[in-house]
């Protein structure tokens, strides 16, 4: 059942288009919910879980889990750019503490996924895309 779920949330992030309207900036905006990565990381009692759990301020990106219904953060990763594209379609774009820099944009067809790319150029996005990284909003 859970290997059937993961393959139709796949289906649905590959099914995503990646042609995008005017950008404005919007540093100030945040992106509301939890969402959760694609890729399973751990069983908590008798069920597996997504790697993170994930929440965005308007500067942080902070990944953590769910234990006993709380959301317990993990680590950060700081914020670069926050646009809104338009209204609920983002583009984050993110430094871990490893320097590792990398962009969340909202799938133009299914706005509650923001999928993962492992840079900041969009020249490069077809290379660094990775559906295990990207996100799905739980909330």
């Amino acid at each position: 059942m859970i290997l059937v779920s993961v393959l139709l949330f796949m289906i649905t992030l590959t099914g995503c288009t990646k042609n995008r309207k005017g950008s404005t900036d919007s540093a100030e905006k945040t992106i509301p919910g939890t969402w959760q990565t694609a890729s399973m990381g751990y069983e908590y009692y008798g069920t597996n879980q997504p790697e993170y759990y994930v929440q965005f301020t308007d500067s942080e990106i902070i990944y953590g889990h769910m234990k006993n219904g709380e959301y317990v953060p993990d680590h950060t990763d700081r914020i670069i750019r926050l646009e809104e594209i338009s209204p609920d379609e983002f583009k984050v774009q993110a430094e871990s503490s490893n320097g590792i820099l990398y962009t969340y944009m909202t799938c133009e067809s299914n706005h509650d996924v923001l999928e993962y790319y492992g840079t900041l150029s969009e020249e490069e996005f077809p290379e660094t895309y990775s559906i295990g990284a990207s996100l799905s909003r739980c909330s």
